[in-house]
């Protein structure tokens, strides 16, 4: 997905203005991003993207609980409160220390950083 670091929404791969504020958007593309960590809830997760973005720090959460969310493939239980974490955060690296900061802050124990 592309990022606009304007307006913070999220696009198609392949577009290279914003539609919403026309943000040039190829100039973003050589962003890296790297995975800090791990939330364990949905709730927390969303509450995370959610504060990074308000820092204006660009945050993805993809679920690893596979495409079904939570609930999952028919094979898999439909609540497991032992689940552990099953959301990753993702920063672009030069906000990586800022962001962990924040979701130190504002999630807490619900989150565990990736190992460096």
């Amino acid at each position: 997905m592309e990022y606009c670091h304007t307006c913070h929404n999220y696009w198609d791969e392949g577009v290279s203005s914003c539609p919403i504020c026309g943000d040039d958007m190829d100039e973003n593309r050589n962003v890296k991003w790297i995975l800090l960590g791990m939330i364990e809830d949905k709730l927390s997760a969303d509450f995370a993207r959610e504060t990074l973005i308000t820092y204006n720090i660009p945050a993805v959460v993809i679920s690893k609980s596979g495409f079904f969310g939570n609930i999952g493939l028919p094979l898999n239980p439909f609540y497991n409160a032992n689940a552990g974490s099953t959301f990753e955060v993702s920063v672009p690296a030069e906000f990586a220390e800022d962001a962990a900061h924040i979701l130190d802050m504002v999630v807490g124990e619900k989150w565990q950083r990736k190992e460096r």
